[in-house]
Formats: structure tokens, sequence, C-alpha cells
């Protein structure tokens, strides 16, 4: 979880199942890198899925990432280490959960 200035207050930017469904109303598709006005709309459904308090349209909320360019780079920072952590985890539990192949009797 972190926290991010907007409008001289601070919201939450949290890796959650909501934030993806909050994207997935607002444009009709699932989530994929590559599109920066997805990258952008995503980053919005985060503050929307996780903040009652933010009642931000979308324009005005693109306004507001003009005026300070560091609000989308803190947010890809904040996702790439959320996916990171992750991947990570699913990593262990696979090892985890890997059965040892046995050897073949020769």
């Amino acid at each position: 979880m972190k926290t991010i200035p907007l409008n001289e207050t601070d919201f939450i930017l949290k890796y959650t199942l909501r934030a993806f469904f909050v994207f997935e109303n607002i444009s009709g598709y699932p989530f994929q890198f590559g599109k920066l006005v997805d990258e952008y709309l995503l980053f919005y459904s985060f503050l929307l899925a996780n903040n009652e308090t933010f009642n931000v349209d979308f324009s005005k909320f693109i306004d507001l990432c003009e005026n300070d360019l560091t609000l989308f780079d803190q947010f890809k920072e904040f996702l790439l280490n959320e996916i990171e952590l992750r991947s990570q985890s699913a990593e262990k539990v696979v090892k985890k959960k890997k059965i040892a192949t046995p050897k073949r009797k020769q």
C-alpha cells in the first residue's frame, strides 16, 4: 500500500482485484500493458477502488497528472513493485507444490 498526494489530499494506492474490476467496468475490456491511456485509466481505477472520497472525473485527473508528471511515475513504480512481489510469491508457492520427479530405473 502507498499513498499519493492529489489536490493536497493523500489517497491510497493498493493493489486489489477491485481496482481491476473498476478498470474493466470503465473500459469494457481487461487491462493489458501497452496503451498509455489504459495505464492512466488503471491508475484512476486504483484511486476509485481504494478511496471513498476520491471524486475527481477522469478529465480533471488527467489535468492533475499533466500538472505533476511525478504522479504517474509514482504509480508505475508502485504497480511494477507490486507485480514483482506477487510474481516472487507465486514462484515460491509453485516451488513448494512441485513434486519431485521420480528417477528412472535403468
